[in-house]
C-alpha cells in the first residue's frame, strides 16, 4: 500500500522541480536597470505590453516623457523649421528626428536609442528596456547644433545686409524659427548630460534675434483698409495675425510699410430649405509693400453657414468666417516672408 503512494509523490515533486527549472526568472535589468546599466553613462527606460512592439511603443514613450516633462517642442515648430531650411545644406531628417523627441513615438531611432534587452514573463506579458549612451548621443547633438549655428548666421548676415524693412523680417524670422529648435536641443542635450544650465548660449541667441525684431516694429507699421461694415471678428483676426509676426497695426502707425485692402462679401444662397438661412461668404485680402512697390500673393476663403433666422445666419457668418481664416492667413503671412527671402 506504501508502494502506491511513493510512486505518485515522486511524479508529483519530479513535475514541480521541472516547472521550476523551467520558469523564467525575472532578469535584473527589470527589478535594477541602474545596476546593470549605470545612470552615468545610459538613459534607460523601460516599457512592457501584450506583445514585443507593445512593449517597445510603451518605452520609448516613456523615454519621450523623459524630455517632454523640460522641452518645450511642437509640431508647428518643427513644420515651420522644415519651411525655412528648404534647401538649406542640413540634415533635415536627423534634425526633425531629435526635435520630434518632446513627442510620444514608437520611432526607436528617435535618439541613437536601442533596444538592450526583452523579456517575456510567464503570463506572456513582454518587457523590454531601450536607451542610448548618454556621451555618444549628446555628440550627435553637438554637432547639430554646430551646423544650425552657421546656418543661423548666415541669415542674420542676409538681414543686416539686406535694405528692405520686410525682407529684413523675413530674414530673422527664419533665423529665429532655427534659433528655437537648437535652443531645444541645447535643453535636451544638457537633460542627456544630466546638467542644469540656467541660461545657454542658444537662449542668449534667440533673445538677441528677436531683440532685432522688436528695433523692427517702429518701421513695420501696417494699415488695413475696409469697408464700414466689414465685421469686426474678421478685423480682429487680421490685426492679430499681423502682431504675432511683429508688425504694428492701429491708428497712427505713420507711412505704413504695409498696405492692406480687405473685402468681405456676404450673400443670401438658396439651398431648397424653408426650414433655414443659408449664407456664402468670402473674404479677400491683397498686400502691397510699399517701400519696394511689390504686391504680395491675395488671399481668399470662402464658406458656407446656416441658420433658423436671417439674422442668425448673418451673425453666425462672421463667426465662422474668424475660424476659418484666423490660422490660415497667419500661414499664409508666414508663406509670404519665406518667399521674399528666397527671391
Amino acid at each position: 500500500m506504501k508502494q502506491l503512494f511513493t510512486i505518485p509523490l515522486t511524479l508529483a515533486l519530479s513535475i514541480m522541480l521541472i516547472s521550476c527549472a523551467s520558469t523564467p526568472r525575472t532578469p535584473q535589468w527589470l527589478t535594477s536597470p541602474g545596476d546593470v546599466y549605470p545612470d552615468q553613462q545610459y538613459l534607460t527606460a523601460i516599457g512592457s505590453g501584450s506583445s514585443l512592439q507593445a512593449a517597445q511603443d510603451n518605452a520609448a514613450g516613456n523615454l519621450a516623457r523623459t524630455f517632454r516633462a523640460d522641452v518645450q517642442a511642437s509640431q508647428t515648430l518643427v513644420d515651420d523649421f522644415l519651411e525655412t531650411m528648404q534647401g538649406e545644406d542640413v540634415n533635415l531628417n536627423r534634425i526633425t528626428s531629435l526635435i520630434s523627441t518632446t513627442q510620444v513615438t514608437s520611432d526607436l531611432e528617435m535618439l541613437n536609442v536601442q533596444m538592450y534587452e526583452t523579456h517575456r514573463s510567464p503570463e506572456g506579458t513582454y518587457y523590454v528596456l531601450i536607451g542610448f549612451e548618454r556621451l555618444p548621443t549628446s555628440i550627435i547633438y553637438s554637432r547639430e547644433i554646430t551646423s544650425n549655428d552657421m546656418v543661423i548666421e548666415s541669415i542674420v548676415g542676409q538681414a543686416e545686409r539686406d535694405n528692405s524693412v520686410i525682407r529684413k523680417m523675413g530674414f530673422y524670422r527664419a533665423a529665429l524659427t532655427i534659433s528655437r529648435v537648437n535652443e531645444n536641443l541645447s535643453q535636451q542635450r544638457d537633460l542627456i548630460l544630466a546638467r542644469s544650465v540656467p541660461f545657454n548660449t542658444e537662449t542668449e541667441r534667440r533673445l538677441e534675434i528677436e531683440r532685432k525684431l522688436d528695433e523692427l516694429a517702429d518701421q513695420a507699421t501696417v494699415e488695413i483698409h475696409t469697408s464700414d461694415d466689414f465685421p469686426r471678428e474678421l478685423d480682429g483676426a487680421l490685426r492679430g495675425a499681423f502682431q504675432e509676426l511683429g508688425f504694428r497695426t492701429g491708428e497712427g502707425v505713420g507711412s505704413a510699410l504695409l498696405n492692406v485692402r480687405a473685402d468681405f462679401l456676404m450673400e443670401d444662397t438658396d439651398l431648397g430649405r424653408t426650414d433655414a438661412h443659408f449664407k456664402h461668404w468670402s473674404l479677400t485680402v491683397d498686400i502691397q509693400d510699399t517701400q519696394t512697390r511689390t504686391d504680395f500673393s491675395s488671399f481668399f476663403r470662402e464658406g458656407r453657414t446656416g441658420a433658423a433666422t436671417e439674422d442668425q445666419a448673418s451673425r453666425r457668418t462672421a463667426r465662422d468666417a474668424r475660424a476659418a481664416v484666423e490660422r490660415p492667413f497667419k500661414t499664409f503671412l508666414e508663406a509670404q516672408l519665406r518667399e521674399l527671402i528666397r527671391d
